[in-house]
């Protein structure tokens, strides 16, 4: 194996310019795909399920014989980061499926072409200026974009040039951070005595809570399938994100060394601790992420037919 094709420069890592890289491994290391590697995307909640609803839609198209290597499914992966998903959904989807990643830091792209290079796969990564997607209208069958929108400054002409580059009941496959729910008990606990638990919360420009989410993704035309929200039991499972926040003070004395503990817990038994801390989040997700109100969603929607698309 490459040791090249496995370094990365860190999630959510703060260059010396001020932006923010998220640069992770592609979950397909492999050209050909196994069932031993797709096994793994179930410790990558957000990538399985939103995956899974990409490829529910791909089949059902294949099924139809309305894709082929002529005439290929589009998926367009926008915030693509440094490429790891536009790998893994290539990857995933082979030569039936044309993917392109747009991302609006430079040093980003760059480094998501060079990945692609490395890992062999035939896929795109290009700018863009963040308002205005590159792409004709009705282009895309499937849009990919997670962890993207609450670094948008106008989250409503941004999710109306998703629309706009999706065919007629072409999907989004999204994850959005929000504003703190109202199950998030302990994080609004914390939030109004003074202490903000996000770790990247000067880069989390619009965070709004469900009801306003849902209104603005109705409003651009599209159609909201199904929503989950991730990670009520934040402070038990992800210690680490609440770790910097919290150590940081002299307050809260009894969750400042439960997650102390919490913390070293996780570092120690890592990477099964780890393993398991996603496995737990996909299953929260499932069970109870329909109903609970937390911080962060995963979003299954469809583009609703209009009369352009008549």
């Amino acid at each position: 194996m490459n040791d090249k094709r496995n370094a990365t420069k860190g999630w959510g890592v703060v260059t010396a310019s001020g932006a923010e890289i998220w640069d992770a491994k592609p979950v397909f290391a492999n050209k050909q795909i196994t069932w031993k590697d797709k096994l793994k995307l179930i410790f990558y909640p957000k990538r399985f399920l939103l995956f899974r609803y990409i490829e529910k839609d791909f089949k059902k198209k294949c099924q139809e014989g309305s894709i082929n290597i002529q005439n290929p499914y589009r998926i367009l992966d926008v915030g693509c980061g440094t490429g790891s998903s536009v790998i893994d959904l290539k990857k995933m989807f082979g030569r039936q499926a044309e993917v392109i990643g747009i991302d609006v830091v430079g040093l980003q792209v760059d480094l998501a072409r060079e990945k692609i290079k490395q890992h062999g796969v035939y896929a795109e990564a290009s700018y863009f200026d963040g308002i205005q997607i590159p792409f004709s209208s009705r282009s895309f069958d499937a849009v990919y974009t997670s962890d993207v929108l609450g670094h948008v400054k106008d989250v409503r002409a941004w999710l109306s040039e998703i629309s706009r580059v999706l065919k007629s009941n072409g999907i989004l496959a999204m994850f959005t951070e929000s504003k703190l729910g109202k199950h998030a008990y302990l994080r609004n606990y914390l939030m109004k005595r003074g202490l903000n638990t996000d770790p990247h919360q000067e880069f989390h420009i619009s965070l709004y809570p469900k009801v306003v989410l849902k209104e603005f993704i109705e409003s651009a035309g599209l159609e909201i399938v199904r929503m989950y929200t991730t990670v009520w039991a934040k402070f038990l499972i992800h210690p680490d994100e609440l770790y910097p926040a919290l150590q940081g003070q002299n307050k809260f004395f009894i969750f400042r060394k439960l997650n102390q503990f919490l913390y070293w817990l996780k570092k120690k038994a890592h990477p099964f601790s780890t393993a398991f801390c996603e496995l737990f989040s996909l299953m929260e997700m499932l069970t109870v992420g329909r109903w609970v109100e937390s911080q962060g969603y995963v979003v299954f929607g469809r583009k609703v037919k209009t009369n352009l698309d008549s």
